[in-house]
């Protein structure tokens, strides 16, 4: 077992200790939640041909333990996840951890404090993962930690100092040596209210990508940009975000790149009983294919949750990628010839839900991917789920 599954175990491990405490003092700052559900899946394997499907079932566990303090909020989710393959003979179990860390914290009334960190440890994950990056078919440990300073410069206008670190380990080591990362986020932030309704932003950031292994696809992006927030009324909220980015190599075989990029999003709540959310955003970012440094990601996404009963709720999430890839981009690698390509990534899911009463749920679902590549193997895939979920 390598170091990073470790660390895994450990921190599930620290997160249930809070629970044992708080529940020997005869308090309940925590919430605990079941789920047991029965999924058909189409194509296991992510293959063209010759799909393999199973039957599985998934059982989860949810602690949620939240400090709410005059000046202080902290919150711990810890989700394991265990799996059962009905046919998949090389490894019919899968165990994955989930640990979401929440601290902020108001030092007074104009210095502010916000801290989140995010952990992933899972077995045999999926190929893509919410459209927003490729994993490889290998346990791997993911870990990203931001931080927000936050200061109230005027009564309309607030300065903010951003940090992120993202770490990526397979524990195989083929895997390993091309796709580990460590990634290094700083910004800068200003935003100011001209009136209730608008606020403006103007920002400036800086990312870093090194790689462990000793193919270096490395790069250096710096950003700055503006952005417009506006509440065309209670129910209608419009954010947009653009600006130029230029992306320096660690490879000195590969030239200096600059594009403009742009994140736009629109949120809209017709009734108590209904949400909408919808947006699309286009930049150079990290790349999900071997040997290749960079790939420039177009991505549109729609989302909608609506109430229909005070017992029934239905949630509908849709997005498409487009990524282009291009030769120039690609590191020098022995036996491995670059050519320039797209892939289109679309994904789609749907559930409905129907409270039994205050504790207990029943849903179904069907999740749906298709990957459209130049540079890969393409697939579909399905999964159609029934399940329960029960609040103990």
């Amino acid at each position: 077992m390598k170091s990073g599954k470790w660390i895994a175990v450990t921190l599930a491990a620290a997160a249930l200790l809070p629970l044992v405490i708080e529940a020997s003092e005869g308090g309940r700052n925590y919430q605990l939640h079941n789920r047991l559900r029965f999924e058909y899946d189409d194509n296991i394997r992510d293959e063209d041909s010759g799909k393999t499907s199973s039957f599985k079932i998934i059982e989860e566990v949810e602690i949620l333990y939240n400090i709410n303090l005059e000046n202080t909020f902290l919150s711990l989710r810890y989700k394991p996840s265990f799996v059962w393959w009905e046919n998949r003979e090389d490894d019919e179990t899968d165990l994955h951890h989930d640990l979401d860390f929440i601290f902020n914290h108001a030092f007074n009334p104009r210095l502010s404090l916000s801290i989140k960190d995010t952990l992933r440890f899972a077995e045999l994950p999926e190929i893509a993962e919410s459209g927003v990056i490729t994993r490889r078919n290998s346990d791997y440990l993911f870990n990203s930690l931001n931080g927000i300073l936050g200061y109230q410069v005027t009564p309309d206008g607030r300065l903010e100092l951003g940090s992120r670190y993202n770490l990526l380990r397979y524990d195989d080591d083929v895997i390993a040596e091309a796709e580990d990362y460590n990634l290094y986020v700083a910004g800068l932030t200003y935003r100011y209210n001209l009136v209730p309704e608008t606020a403006v932003t103007v920002d400036s950031r800086m990312e870093t990508i090194d790689y462990e292994g000793p193919i270096d696809r490395g790069s250096d992006n710096f950003q700055v940009g503006a952005g417009v927030e506006h509440m065309f009324s209670p129910n209608f909220l419009g954010n947009t975000r653009l600006g130029y980015q230029q992306k320096d190599y660690n490879d000195d075989e590969l030239d200096s790149e600059s594009e403009p990029f742009i994140d736009a999003s629109l949120t809209f709540v017709p009734s108590p009983a209904t949400r909408v959310t919808a947006g699309v955003g286009y930049s150079m970012f990290e790349a999900d294919v071997f040997p290749y440094a960079n790939q420039n990601r177009a991505r549109m996404y729609v989302g909608a949750a609506h109430d229909i009963t005070q017992r029934i709720s239905l949630n509908v999430v849709g997005s498409y990628i487009n990524s282009d890839y291009e030769a120039v981009d690609a590191v020098d690698v022995e036996g491995v010839e670059a050519r320039d390509g797209t892939e289109d990534i679309m994904q789609f899911s749907t559930r409905a839900t129907y409270r039994i009463n205050r504790s207990n749920w029943v849903e179904a679902g069907w999740q749906f991917v298709t990957v459209d590549s130049d540079l890969r193997q393409n697939y579909d895939r399905n999964r159609f789920s029934v399940g329960w979920k029960t609040q103990l």
